[in-house]
């Protein structure tokens, strides 16, 4: 197996700003003056979050940043993780001397973020599993016979030993095409349950690795559901960026909210990845002493600024060549928080203001950039690495199929473990039923009058309890799953298309199966017409109907963020079309400019073909009643396969209009598409070292040549 080229992320003058909104210098103090702030154009200002960094990671070293809040510390792992694009970006970024930026960075970056997002229904194994199926690790570190690449043909792995009277055996017939084609398939069996058995090995090794062996096969859980603790989950997190083996790593604060034992944990199973020579970045929040002595580098932010960056050994030291020694039985981390970077504020109960913290941090800047730490770390960043990056260390994902294959089964897994979902769409479905059929018990035997009544109102009740429900039923779940989906397509595990279709794969069964329960109970107990065809275009209506409700939920789920937005935003659509939805407006004789919203209406499709469906040649005691209320009521021309055509049509704007949704959702933030594309960053990153470097590299050979001859 090969090892992976160790990569050095390098930066220079890196600076990063925002926009924000400008504070007015003097505060409105008439109403004229608060209508003046409140309608004119705002003014906006640039607000320096990073001001002039430099510095490098090396690999197979952990390097930790530490800060106060609002230092600048998750902002400067993001902008290198390629996960901050919304603001203005100035200076260099490196790796290995090649001409980087965070897009690229992305490329070869594992990123394992503060708050862990992880499938509740998921084990930890199933967790760790997913990423090992679904990003493979990169193909400098997959063995030319391992599954991943190319596993050895079944004649390879039985082949006879050398026979010395090989010459005096008579050759085997030849095998017939069936032999062949049994061959094959046992071929590709073996390849499988060889790659099966790699997967299961390496998924068996995170876990023993992160000391997971007793909850491996524990649901992880969420605020409803009791799960993993919040270590187990931290730890489950970081294995899953592990397993894919990216020769980077990141990490925002991946020991907050652990106890004093679970956070060691984490910093032991951190160094034993940065031990495989991967470059290892870690955002911490106030480590305890044993965990800052396991650390290698040290980066202090202050207000965006650097107050240190060098080896943890050497930082006792250089804090005592300020003027500021630390105590023996002292944490160095607590230290630097309460004697360095808040000296000023010694002895006071006041936090003190944003100025006198800007006039410390400058004051700290630039005694590190006084000090030789400094001049040892500029010396680092101008002659880095330049060993080549090959592209066999760029993340990989699986094939598109094989995505499909296992969102499927973890979504129908999903939906069978959250059973109480389940549960309540199938009672919801039989309840619904029997309320209607009990409340319309047997119209047929009814007055002409009563049964025009119940039966519209009943045909209209259904539809919109079809429509409505399956809506509510989706977007209850989906905004759910929302943030999981984006976590994991930010992570590289699959793209939006494959996700998108294994979504509709399990979901689709579940929003056919529920309306043939609410019909076959409804239909008979209404006392609708007693014909087999009829009882099929009703259940049929029904159906479209749920997955035109299902469309419309997924869009809704796409555009917002949570269920209490949803709710605040469905009526303004639902209420529109159940309006127009034929029965409590004569639709053919509404308000001209406003009688479009009909024909937008699924609810009206759906309600008129079930009417028609009913009254269509419909005779009581000899009498065609159905055809002269139909005329009535005027629910327009369209046949019932038309009106069916619809709703099916309308379900599937609302489902192509979910999916547009989706992908302006998880294209927003990535910036420039055709600038960050991952082939033209990967051939950026695989291209000849920045000529600053090559000439500093050329300049210092020629001065150890000179040296040499010279006898030096």
């Amino acid at each position: 197996m090969e090892q992976n080229t160790p990569l050095q992320i390098s930066f220079e003058n890196l600076s990063y700003a925002v926009k924000v909104r400008a504070k007015s210098d003097q505060a409105p103090k008439t109403v004229v003056d608060r209508l003046k702030a409140v309608f004119s154009k705002a003014r906006y200002e640039d607000k320096v979050i990073l001001n002039d960094l430099s510095g490098a990671f090396r690999p197979g070293r952990v390097t930790v940043i530490l800060g106060p809040s609002g230092s600048g510390k998750t902002t400067l792992l993001n902008l290198l993780a390629g996960h901050e694009s919304s603001g203005t970006v100035s200076g260099n970024i490196w790796v290995n001397g090649r001409q980087a930026s965070g897009a690229s960075i992305r490329q070869l970056a594992g990123y394992v973020h503060q708050d862990d997002v992880i499938l509740p229904t998921q084990t930890v194994r199933e967790a760790i599993t997913m990423s090992i199926i679904l990003r493979p690790p990169p193909l400098s570190l997959v063995s030319p016979k391992s599954p991943e690449t190319a596993v050895a043909s079944i004649h390879e792995l039985r082949e006879p030993e050398s026979n010395p009277h090989e010459k005096d055996v008579l050759p085997l017939p030849a095998t017939t095409k069936d032999q062949a084609r049994h061959t094959g398939a046992q071929s590709k069996r073996n390849d499988k349950d060889a790659a099966k058995a790699k997967q299961q090995a390496r998924s068996s090794h995170a876990i023993q690795l992160f000391g997971l062996e007793k909850c491996q096969d524990t649901n992880i859980g969420d605020s409803s559901a009791k799960g993993v603790s919040g270590g187990e989950r931290k730890r489950t997190a970081i294995a899953m960026e592990n397993v894919t083996q990216a020769p980077i790593l990141f990490l925002d604060e991946p020991t907050s909210g652990l106890d004093a034992h679970s956070a060691l944990m984490v910093m032991y199973q951190l160094k034993a990845v940065a031990n495989e020579g991967r470059t290892v970045v870690a955002v911490l929040h106030q480590p305890s002493s044993e965990m800052f002595e396991m650390i290698d580098d040290l980066l202090v932010l202050f207000e965006g600024r650097t107050v240190y960056l060098g080896e943890r050994a050497e930082f006792v030291d250089y804090l005592a060549q300020l003027g500021h020694p630390c105590g023996m039985y002292s944490n160095p981390a607590d230290h630097v928080f309460n004697s360095v970077l808040y000296e000023h504020l010694r002895g006071s109960k006041r936090m003190g203001t944003q100025t006198i913290a800007v006039e410390r941090a400058e004051q700290l800047l630039t005694q590190w950039r006084q000090s030789p730490g400094a001049h040892k770390l500029q010396q680092l960043i101008d002659a880095p690495t330049l060993a080549p990056i090959t592209a066999s260390q760029f993340r990989r994902t699986s094939p598109p199929l094989v995505q499909v294959k296992y969102l499927t089964k973890r979504a129908a897994l999903n939906a069978m473990r959250n059973k109480l979902v389940v549960n309540i769409r199938l009672a919801q479905a039989v309840f619904f039923g029997l309320l209607i059929g009990f409340v319309f018990l047997n119209t047929q035997d009814r007055p002409v009058s009563v049964q025009r009544q119940n039966f519209s109102g009943a045909l209209f009740f259904t539809a919109v309890t079809q429509f409505l429900l399956s809506i509510l039923s989706v977007v209850n779940v989906f905004t759910q799953e929302r943030l999981v989906f984006l976590r994991e397509w930010q992570g590289g595990y699959y793209g939006l298309p494959a996700y998108f279709v294994s979504k509709n794969l399990v979901e689709v069964p579940i929003q056919i199966l529920m309306p043939i329960i609410y019909a076959s109970i409804s239909y008979w107990l209404l006392g609708l017409r007693s014909d087999g065809v009829k009882f099929v275009i009703y259940t049929v209506v029904c159906i479209c109907l749920n997955l035109c409700g299902f469309s419309f939920g997924l869009l809704l789920g796409s555009v917002f963020k949570n269920m209490s937005t949803i709710l605040a935003a469905l009526p303004g659509m639902f209420l529109p079309f159940l309006l127009f939805g034929g029965l409590l407006v004569n639709t053919g004789n509404s308000t001209v400019w406003l009688r479009w919203v009909q024909w937008i209406s699924p609810i009206k499709y759906g309600y008129t073909a079930m009417m028609k469906n009913q009254f269509t040649d419909y005779v009581v005691d000899g009498q065609p009643i159905g055809d002269a209320y139909l005329e009535q009521v005027d629910l327009g021309s369209f046949s019932i396969g038309i009106n069916i055509v619809f709703v099916l049509f309308l379900a599937f704007l609302a489902w192509v209009s979910a999916y547009i949704a989706l992908l302006y959702l998880t294209n927003k933030g990535r910036g420039d598409p055709v600038k960050n594309n991952p082939k033209k960053l990967q051939q950026e990153l695989l291209g000849a070292p920045d000529e600053r470097f090559v000439q500093s590299m050329s300049r210092e050979a020629r001065v150890n040549h000179t040296l040499s001859s010279s006898g030096i």
